[in-house]
Protein backbone atom coordinates (compact mmCIF):
# COMPACT_ATOMS: atom_id res chain seq x y z
CA UNK A 1 0.00 0.00 0.00
CA UNK A 2 1.77 2.84 -1.30
CA UNK A 3 -0.10 6.34 -0.28
CA UNK A 4 1.31 9.60 -0.97
CA UNK A 5 -1.60 12.20 -0.86
CA UNK A 6 -3.33 13.62 2.22
CA UNK A 7 -5.65 12.33 4.94
CA UNK A 8 -8.82 14.60 5.85
CA UNK A 9 -11.01 14.70 8.70
CA UNK A 10 -14.24 16.01 8.73
CA UNK A 11 -18.01 15.99 9.86
CA UNK A 12 -20.39 14.49 7.47
CA UNK A 13 -21.06 17.92 5.87
CA UNK A 14 -17.20 18.21 4.76
CA UNK A 15 -17.08 14.73 3.54
CA UNK A 16 -19.94 15.49 1.22
CA UNK A 17 -18.43 19.13 0.32
CA UNK A 18 -15.10 17.21 -0.50
CA UNK A 19 -16.89 14.84 -2.66
CA UNK A 20 -18.65 17.27 -4.83
CA UNK A 21 -15.14 19.03 -5.48
CA UNK A 22 -13.19 15.25 -6.31
CA UNK A 23 -15.96 13.99 -8.47
CA UNK A 24 -18.51 16.74 -9.89
CA UNK A 25 -15.98 19.62 -10.21
CA UNK A 26 -12.79 17.10 -10.61
CA UNK A 27 -10.64 19.50 -8.81
CA UNK A 28 -7.17 18.71 -8.65
CA UNK A 29 -6.29 19.47 -5.31
CA UNK A 30 -9.30 17.86 -3.88
CA UNK A 31 -8.11 14.36 -5.81
CA UNK A 32 -4.93 14.86 -3.62
CA UNK A 33 -6.57 13.26 -0.62
CA UNK A 34 -6.36 9.86 0.33
CA UNK A 35 -8.19 8.85 3.17
CA UNK A 36 -11.22 10.72 4.54
CA UNK A 37 -12.10 10.17 7.85
CA UNK A 38 -15.52 11.43 9.03
CA UNK A 39 -17.04 11.93 11.94
CA UNK A 40 -20.12 10.82 13.61
CA UNK A 41 -22.49 13.98 14.06
CA UNK A 42 -25.59 14.95 15.69
CA UNK A 43 -25.21 18.52 15.48
CA UNK A 44 -22.91 21.33 16.01
CA UNK A 45 -22.43 24.48 17.64
CA UNK A 46 -21.41 27.99 16.09
CA UNK A 47 -18.12 28.46 18.82
CA UNK A 48 -19.39 32.07 19.97
CA UNK A 49 -22.90 30.26 20.59
CA UNK A 50 -21.01 27.10 22.10
CA UNK A 51 -19.41 29.48 24.33
CA UNK A 52 -22.57 31.60 25.40
CA UNK A 53 -24.15 28.20 26.33
CA UNK A 54 -20.34 26.92 28.36
CA UNK A 55 -19.61 30.44 29.75
CA UNK A 56 -22.92 32.70 30.20
CA UNK A 57 -25.44 30.24 30.78
CA UNK A 58 -23.11 27.54 33.25
CA UNK A 59 -20.67 29.84 34.32
CA UNK A 60 -17.73 28.03 32.96
CA UNK A 61 -14.78 29.37 31.73
CA UNK A 62 -13.08 28.07 28.51
CA UNK A 63 -10.00 28.84 29.41
CA UNK A 64 -10.81 26.14 32.64
CA UNK A 65 -11.93 23.58 30.29
CA UNK A 66 -9.34 20.67 29.62
CA UNK A 67 -11.82 18.18 27.03
CA UNK A 68 -15.36 17.88 26.28
CA UNK A 69 -17.69 14.78 26.00
CA UNK A 70 -21.18 14.37 25.05
CA UNK A 71 -22.14 11.17 26.57
CA UNK A 72 -25.39 9.85 27.79
CA UNK A 73 -27.43 12.41 26.42
CA UNK A 74 -25.45 15.18 28.14
CA UNK A 75 -21.71 17.60 27.23
CA UNK A 76 -19.62 17.07 29.50
CA UNK A 77 -16.72 20.09 30.59
CA UNK A 78 -14.08 18.27 31.93
CA UNK A 79 -12.28 21.20 33.69
CA UNK A 80 -8.49 21.13 34.23
CA UNK A 81 -9.03 20.65 37.99
CA UNK A 82 -10.06 17.40 37.72
CA UNK A 83 -14.41 18.47 38.32
CA UNK A 84 -16.52 18.12 35.42
CA UNK A 85 -19.76 19.86 34.50
CA UNK A 86 -22.74 18.17 32.68
CA UNK A 87 -25.03 19.96 30.07
CA UNK A 88 -28.48 18.02 29.21
CA UNK A 89 -28.44 18.16 25.18
CA UNK A 90 -31.91 19.53 25.27
CA UNK A 91 -30.22 22.62 27.10
CA UNK A 92 -27.98 23.06 23.84
CA UNK A 93 -31.12 23.45 20.89
CA UNK A 94 -31.15 26.80 21.22
CA UNK A 95 -27.59 27.34 20.29
CA UNK A 96 -27.45 24.36 17.69
CA UNK A 97 -26.23 26.17 13.86
CA UNK A 98 -29.41 26.00 12.10
CA UNK A 99 -28.10 23.92 9.14
CA UNK A 100 -27.25 20.85 11.28
CA UNK A 101 -31.55 20.86 11.44
CA UNK A 102 -31.41 19.79 7.57
CA UNK A 103 -28.82 17.32 7.52
CA UNK A 104 -30.08 13.28 7.09
CA UNK A 105 -25.88 12.53 7.67
CA UNK A 106 -25.13 11.09 10.86
CA UNK A 107 -22.54 8.88 10.48
CA UNK A 108 -20.34 10.44 7.11
CA UNK A 109 -21.74 8.49 5.15
CA UNK A 110 -19.58 8.75 1.89
CA UNK A 111 -16.41 8.57 3.86
CA UNK A 112 -13.28 5.95 3.84
CA UNK A 113 -13.75 5.26 7.88
CA UNK A 114 -16.62 6.70 10.00
CA UNK A 115 -15.58 7.01 13.26
CA UNK A 116 -17.57 8.32 16.69
CA UNK A 117 -18.32 7.50 20.32
CA UNK A 118 -21.53 5.97 19.95
CA UNK A 119 -22.20 2.16 19.38
CA UNK A 120 -18.79 1.73 21.73
CA UNK A 121 -17.91 1.11 25.39
CA UNK A 122 -16.30 4.39 27.51
CA UNK A 123 -12.29 4.53 26.07
CA UNK A 124 -13.16 2.99 22.59
CA UNK A 125 -14.05 4.47 19.55
CA UNK A 126 -16.64 2.92 16.54
CA UNK A 127 -15.03 2.52 13.60
CA UNK A 128 -17.72 1.86 9.94
CA UNK A 129 -15.15 1.01 7.22
CA UNK A 130 -16.96 2.04 4.29
CA UNK A 131 -13.64 1.28 1.53
CA UNK A 132 -11.35 -0.76 0.60
CA UNK A 133 -8.48 1.88 1.13
CA UNK A 134 -10.28 2.55 4.60
CA UNK A 135 -9.64 -1.38 5.44
CA UNK A 136 -6.26 -1.30 4.65
CA UNK A 137 -5.13 1.61 6.87
CA UNK A 138 -7.24 0.03 9.58
CA UNK A 139 -5.85 -3.47 9.02
CA UNK A 140 -1.96 -1.79 8.83
CA UNK A 141 -2.91 0.10 11.83
CA UNK A 142 -3.43 -3.11 13.76
CA UNK A 143 -1.20 -5.20 12.40
CA UNK A 144 1.72 -2.68 13.18
CA UNK A 145 0.25 -2.44 17.20
CA UNK A 146 -1.12 1.12 17.00
CA UNK A 147 -4.86 -0.26 17.75
CA UNK A 148 -6.93 -2.90 19.32
CA UNK A 149 -9.61 -4.03 17.53
CA UNK A 150 -13.21 -5.51 17.95
CA UNK A 151 -16.37 -6.55 16.15
CA UNK A 152 -18.78 -4.28 17.26
CA UNK A 153 -21.09 -7.44 18.04
CA UNK A 154 -18.71 -7.94 20.63
CA UNK A 155 -19.65 -4.94 22.72
CA UNK A 156 -22.01 -2.85 24.05
CA UNK A 157 -24.41 -1.02 23.11
CA UNK A 158 -23.55 -1.88 19.59
CA UNK A 159 -24.98 -0.91 16.14
CA UNK A 160 -28.88 -0.47 17.68
CA UNK A 161 -27.53 2.45 19.42
CA UNK A 162 -26.16 4.10 16.19
CA UNK A 163 -28.91 3.39 13.96
CA UNK A 164 -30.93 4.68 16.66
CA UNK A 165 -29.24 8.18 17.18
CA UNK A 166 -28.92 8.30 13.09
CA UNK A 167 -32.29 7.73 12.65
CA UNK A 168 -33.71 10.88 15.01
CA UNK A 169 -31.69 12.84 13.32
CA UNK A 170 -33.17 11.83 9.84
CA UNK A 171 -36.43 12.68 11.36
CA UNK A 172 -35.74 15.69 12.46
CA UNK A 173 -34.23 16.34 9.43
CA UNK A 174 -37.47 15.91 7.53
CA UNK A 175 -39.44 17.44 9.60
CA UNK A 176 -37.67 20.41 9.40
CA UNK A 177 -37.37 20.53 5.70
CA UNK A 178 -41.04 20.68 6.04
CA UNK A 179 -41.27 23.07 8.82
CA UNK A 180 -39.37 25.46 6.30
CA UNK A 181 -40.66 25.01 3.28
CA UNK A 182 -44.44 26.39 4.78
CA UNK A 183 -41.95 29.64 4.43
CA UNK A 184 -40.91 29.58 1.50
CA UNK A 185 -37.24 27.93 1.70
CA UNK A 186 -36.47 24.71 -0.39
CA UNK A 187 -34.29 22.37 1.20
CA UNK A 188 -33.20 20.47 -2.12
CA UNK A 189 -30.04 18.83 -1.14
CA UNK A 190 -31.60 15.37 -0.68
CA UNK A 191 -33.75 15.37 -3.54
CA UNK A 192 -30.78 15.04 -5.91
CA UNK A 193 -29.20 11.94 -4.63
CA UNK A 194 -30.58 9.62 -7.25
CA UNK A 195 -29.25 12.42 -9.72
CA UNK A 196 -26.36 11.86 -12.41
CA UNK A 197 -23.70 14.16 -11.92
CA UNK A 198 -24.22 15.92 -15.40
CA UNK A 199 -28.08 16.16 -14.12
CA UNK A 200 -25.99 17.92 -11.38
CA UNK A 201 -24.51 19.73 -13.94
CA UNK A 202 -26.77 21.09 -15.88
CA UNK A 203 -29.03 22.48 -12.45
CA UNK A 204 -26.22 24.62 -12.26
CA UNK A 205 -25.80 26.30 -15.38
CA UNK A 206 -26.48 29.83 -15.74
CA UNK A 207 -26.42 29.76 -11.83
CA UNK A 208 -24.12 32.12 -9.97
CA UNK A 209 -23.48 33.45 -6.31
CA UNK A 210 -26.35 35.24 -6.15
CA UNK A 211 -28.40 31.84 -6.42
CA UNK A 212 -26.26 30.22 -3.57
CA UNK A 213 -27.37 33.38 -1.55
CA UNK A 214 -30.89 32.46 -2.18
CA UNK A 215 -31.27 29.16 -2.10
CA UNK A 216 -28.67 27.93 0.45
CA UNK A 217 -27.17 30.36 2.88
CA UNK A 218 -30.54 32.53 3.23
CA UNK A 219 -32.57 29.38 3.65
CA UNK A 220 -30.29 28.60 6.67
CA UNK A 221 -28.94 25.63 4.63
CA UNK A 222 -25.13 26.44 3.84
CA UNK A 223 -22.63 24.23 6.35
CA UNK A 224 -19.65 26.92 6.36
CA UNK A 225 -17.85 23.36 4.83
CA UNK A 226 -16.12 25.89 2.43
CA UNK A 227 -16.10 24.20 -0.75
CA UNK A 228 -17.67 27.16 -2.48
CA UNK A 229 -14.32 29.09 -0.84
CA UNK A 230 -12.19 26.82 -2.19
CA UNK A 231 -13.13 26.22 -6.07
CA UNK A 232 -13.33 30.36 -6.79
CA UNK A 233 -11.19 30.54 -9.48
CA UNK A 234 -10.43 34.57 -8.50
CA UNK A 235 -10.33 33.64 -4.70
CA UNK A 236 -12.13 36.24 -3.58
CA UNK A 237 -14.54 34.21 -1.34
CA UNK A 238 -14.42 33.82 2.07
CA UNK A 239 -16.14 32.60 5.33
CA UNK A 240 -16.49 35.02 7.74
CA UNK A 241 -18.65 33.94 10.92
CA UNK A 242 -19.88 30.90 9.32
CA UNK A 243 -21.26 32.43 6.42
CA UNK A 244 -19.61 33.05 2.85
CA UNK A 245 -18.82 36.54 1.32
CA UNK A 246 -17.62 37.52 -1.77
CA UNK A 247 -14.68 39.96 -1.71
CA UNK A 248 -14.79 41.89 -5.17
CA UNK A 249 -16.29 40.91 -8.25
CA UNK A 250 -17.11 37.63 -9.59
CA UNK A 251 -16.14 37.01 -12.94
CA UNK A 252 -18.97 36.41 -15.79
CA UNK A 253 -20.65 33.40 -16.32
CA UNK A 254 -19.24 31.86 -13.34
CA UNK A 255 -20.95 28.94 -11.47
CA UNK A 256 -18.18 27.38 -9.90
CA UNK A 257 -19.44 27.88 -6.23
CA UNK A 258 -23.07 27.14 -7.08
CA UNK A 259 -21.71 23.70 -8.43
CA UNK A 260 -19.06 22.80 -5.59
CA UNK A 261 -22.03 23.17 -2.65
CA UNK A 262 -23.18 20.44 -1.37
CA UNK A 263 -26.23 21.76 0.08
CA UNK A 264 -26.97 22.56 -3.66
CA UNK A 265 -27.02 19.03 -4.88
CA UNK A 266 -25.63 15.96 -3.85
CA UNK A 267 -25.51 13.17 -6.61
CA UNK A 268 -24.95 10.81 -3.57
CA UNK A 269 -25.40 7.71 -5.80
CA UNK A 270 -23.51 8.25 -8.50
CA UNK A 271 -20.65 9.03 -6.10
CA UNK A 272 -21.35 5.94 -3.71
CA UNK A 273 -20.90 4.05 -7.37
CA UNK A 274 -17.17 5.69 -7.85
CA UNK A 275 -15.55 4.94 -4.02
CA UNK A 276 -17.71 1.73 -2.69
CA UNK A 277 -17.66 -2.11 -4.35
CA UNK A 278 -19.97 -3.97 -4.86
CA UNK A 279 -22.41 -6.41 -2.65
CA UNK A 280 -22.02 -4.00 0.32
CA UNK A 281 -23.96 -3.99 3.48
CA UNK A 282 -26.57 -1.24 3.79
CA UNK A 283 -28.65 0.41 6.50
CA UNK A 284 -30.76 3.35 5.70
CA UNK A 285 -29.45 4.33 8.92
CA UNK A 286 -25.88 4.12 8.65
CA UNK A 287 -25.14 3.67 4.68
CA UNK A 288 -23.09 1.36 2.91
CA UNK A 289 -20.18 -0.28 4.53
CA UNK A 290 -18.31 -3.37 4.83
CA UNK A 291 -17.52 -3.93 8.65
CA UNK A 292 -17.62 -2.09 11.76
CA UNK A 293 -15.71 -2.21 14.52
CA UNK A 294 -14.75 -1.25 17.92
CA UNK A 295 -11.07 0.43 18.05
CA UNK A 296 -8.74 1.89 20.57
CA UNK A 297 -5.20 2.89 20.81
CA UNK A 298 -2.89 1.09 22.39
CA UNK A 299 -0.72 4.51 23.05
CA UNK A 300 -1.92 5.73 26.74
CA UNK A 301 -0.84 9.37 25.32
CA UNK A 302 -3.08 9.32 22.62
CA UNK A 303 -5.80 7.70 25.01
CA UNK A 304 -5.38 10.84 27.83
CA UNK A 305 -5.28 13.44 24.61
CA UNK A 306 -7.47 12.32 21.95
CA UNK A 307 -11.16 11.59 21.78
CA UNK A 308 -12.93 8.10 22.97
CA UNK A 309 -10.64 5.24 22.15
CA UNK A 310 -8.15 7.43 19.79
CA UNK A 311 -9.08 5.69 17.24
CA UNK A 312 -8.30 8.54 14.28
CA UNK A 313 -5.43 10.03 16.01
CA UNK A 314 -3.79 6.21 16.08
CA UNK A 315 -4.85 4.94 12.63
CA UNK A 316 -3.40 8.81 11.39
CA UNK A 317 -0.17 8.27 13.23
CA UNK A 318 0.51 4.66 11.93
CA UNK A 319 -0.14 6.52 7.97
CA UNK A 320 2.25 9.49 8.85
CA UNK A 321 4.80 6.81 10.63
CA UNK A 322 4.76 4.45 7.78
CA UNK A 323 5.18 7.42 5.16
CA UNK A 324 1.61 6.75 3.66
CA UNK A 325 0.17 10.11 3.73
CA UNK A 326 2.06 13.55 3.52
CA UNK A 327 -0.20 14.44 6.25
CA UNK A 328 -3.54 15.63 7.73
CA UNK A 329 -6.14 18.25 7.15
CA UNK A 330 -7.94 18.63 10.53
CA UNK A 331 -9.11 21.10 12.85
CA UNK A 332 -7.26 21.89 16.04
CA UNK A 333 -8.15 24.09 18.70
CA UNK A 334 -7.01 27.62 19.66
CA UNK A 335 -8.24 28.65 22.83
CA UNK A 336 -11.19 26.29 22.10
CA UNK A 337 -12.23 28.29 19.06
CA UNK A 338 -11.92 25.88 15.56
CA UNK A 339 -8.73 26.62 13.02
CA UNK A 340 -8.08 24.19 9.74
CA UNK A 341 -4.85 22.72 10.40
CA UNK A 342 -2.28 20.61 8.39
CA UNK A 343 -0.26 17.96 10.64
CA UNK A 344 2.73 16.48 9.36
CA UNK A 345 3.89 14.62 12.28
CA UNK A 346 2.82 12.72 14.94
CA UNK A 347 3.41 15.06 17.05
CA UNK A 348 1.52 18.05 15.31
CA UNK A 349 -0.91 15.34 15.02
CA UNK A 350 -1.87 14.75 18.54
CA UNK A 351 -2.24 18.75 19.52
CA UNK A 352 -4.78 18.96 17.54
CA UNK A 353 -6.82 15.16 19.10
CA UNK A 354 -10.17 15.44 21.08
CA UNK A 355 -13.46 17.39 19.54
CA UNK A 356 -13.70 20.87 19.78
CA UNK A 357 -17.85 20.64 19.27
CA UNK A 358 -17.31 23.80 17.36
CA UNK A 359 -17.94 24.07 13.39
CA UNK A 360 -14.95 25.11 11.43
CA UNK A 361 -13.92 25.48 7.52
CA UNK A 362 -11.03 23.06 6.11
CA UNK A 363 -11.53 22.66 2.55
CA UNK A 364 -9.79 25.74 0.96
CA UNK A 365 -6.67 24.81 3.06
CA UNK A 366 -6.36 21.98 0.68
CA UNK A 367 -6.12 24.70 -2.02
CA UNK A 368 -3.68 26.32 -0.38
CA UNK A 369 -1.79 23.17 -0.06
CA UNK A 370 -1.72 22.47 -3.63
CA UNK A 371 -0.77 25.72 -4.44
CA UNK A 372 1.66 26.50 -2.23
CA UNK A 373 3.33 23.00 -2.90
CA UNK A 374 4.19 20.68 -0.06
Amino acid sequence: MKMVGYAYVGMPCHIEGLRKLQFVAGEKFAENVELTIGLFCRENWVFSCFRALIEDDYGVSMQEVKKFDIKKGNIIAHKKDGSKVEIPLPNSRPFVRINCKVCFDFAAELADLSVGAIGSPAKWSTVIVRTEKGREFLSGAEKEGYIEVKPIEEVKPGVKLIKKIAREKIDEAREEVEKRAEYGFDIKHYKTYGMSIDEIKALAKDKNFDDLIDEVIDAGACTSCGACSAICPENILEIEYERPEVKGTCPEDCNLCYLACPRVSLPKEEIEKRIFSEGMEYEEELGKFLEIFAVRAKDENILEKAQDGGAVTAILSYALDKGLIKGVVSMKSEEWRPKATVSKSKEELLATAGTIYSSGTSLPLLRRIAHEGD
